[in-house]
């Protein structure tokens, strides 16, 4: 299946914004889902406004990365926006609003269109954007599927555009390792175009992906009293996730979800979705009324809880998930690093029929890789 062609709108002051989305992006991109394109993909020599015409008039999605700059532009406003929604309604292109700022849409050409992320929060107001924006790639996965699934039925005829390969031989929109400094009501007087993305020797987006991975990675290690990590394993196992085939869905069991933020925003940032509750009955209610499975369990070892059949939290999670027939993978991550009573629980956990234990998160990364069939 062909890429979904993907069009940026957006404020040069939310330029940072749109950078960071990309990287979450980046996941679907590398997997061949999506082709994005923005303004900054201009070339030297090219024509600002007429390329940024003609990428929008080839695209199948279209997002907007709603704020209040967003709409006090003038040129997004009266270009960018009417082009948009006339192809949205003639059902050209798919028009998805993402919401990074607050500020009042009621009367938006796009107030009636659904928007990310869920509720339309924005994207600045969550307390771990990289949860915020794992929400909104989820969304646009979901639009991506629907506009593919729509090709089988009709194909869509495709525009001779500059950037845009299916069906055409157009050269690539971004050349290597060119800048230019390109004034427009929408560039921005002075700013630079970047590097070339997705070119084999390197890929910054994908990079610094990775060194943010390796960074929250080792801030968990330094948070559970340990050393710093091996930044180079850590990188290894993110590309391992990132190139896994589907989007994963973790549960993550644990009377203190916060001092688990910095796994968790590693795994955001690897689109791996991330569904935290604080006990056994709140994680077997979730499972019972999500509508999407999930793909593994991880639980923490004691909790505050009364049971009957074992002192033991996690084990009694466990227990009652095989009880019910689910037959997904459980690890449990806890902070015992003494060996002996490590072993003991590890040994209580295999016996039980969980996958695994570990203290560390570079553990943590390659139990989950190896527990998702990703090894």
């Amino acid at each position: 299946m062909e890429p979904v062609d993907l069009f940026y709108s957006y404020a040069h002051e939310d330029e940072s914004l749109r950078e960071e989305l990309a990287g979450h992006l980046k996941i679907m991109e590398r997997r061949g889902v999506i082709r994005p394109w923005h303004d900054r993909c201009l070339a030297p020599g090219q024509t600002w406004d007429q390329e940024i015409n003609t990428q929008l008039a080839a695209a199948d999605l279209v997002l907007l990365l709603v704020s209040a700059d967003f709409i006090n532009s003038d040129y997004i406003w009266g270009k960018e926006l009417d082009v948009a929604m006339k192809r949205h309604a003639s059902k050209e292109a798919s028009v998805v609003p993402v919401m990074l700022r607050a500020v009042d849409i009621t009367d938006a050409p796009f107030a009636a269109l659904q928007g990310l992320p869920t509720d339309l929060r924005p994207v600045t107001s969550w307390p771990n954007r990289d949860e915020a924006w794992t929400d909104v790639a989820k969304g646009i996965r979901r639009t991506v599927e629907q506009i593919q699934a729509g090709w089988i039925e009709k194909p869509p005829p495709r525009p001779a555009a500059v950037g845009f390969t299916r069906g055409g031989s157009a050269t690539p929109s971004r050349p290597s390792g060119t800048s230019d400094g390109i004034s427009s009501p929408n560039l921005g007087s002075g700013d630079m175009v970047p590097p070339g993305v997705g070119e084999p020797a390197s890929d910054p987006i994908l990079e610094r992906v990775l060194r943010e991975v390796s960074t929250q990675v080792t801030e968990a290690a330094r948070a559970r009293g340990a050393r710093d990590i091996d930044p180079a394993k850590a990188q290894r196992y993110a590309l391992t996730l990132i190139d896994a085939p589907d989007q994963k869905r973790i549960l993550w069991v644990d009377n203190r979800p916060a001092n688990n933020r910095f796994e968790t925003a590693a795994l955001a940032k690897l689109q791996v979705e991330v569904v935290a509750v604080t006990s056994t009955d709140a994680a077997l209610a979730r499972i019972a009324s999500d509508p999407e499975p999930f793909d593994l369990v991880l639980s923490d070892w004691e909790r505050p809880e009364l049971h009957l059949d074992t002192l033991n939290a996690g084990i009694h999670l466990l227990r009652q998930l095989r009880a019910r027939h689910l037959t997904m993978p459980v690890l449990f991550y806890h902070g015992s690093s003494n060996e002996r009573d490590r072993t003991a629980r590890r040994e209580l956990a295999l016996r039980e029929g969980a996958f695994g234990e570990a203290v560390m998160p570079d553990e943590l990364l390659g139990l989950v890789i190896s527990a998702l069939g990703l090894d």
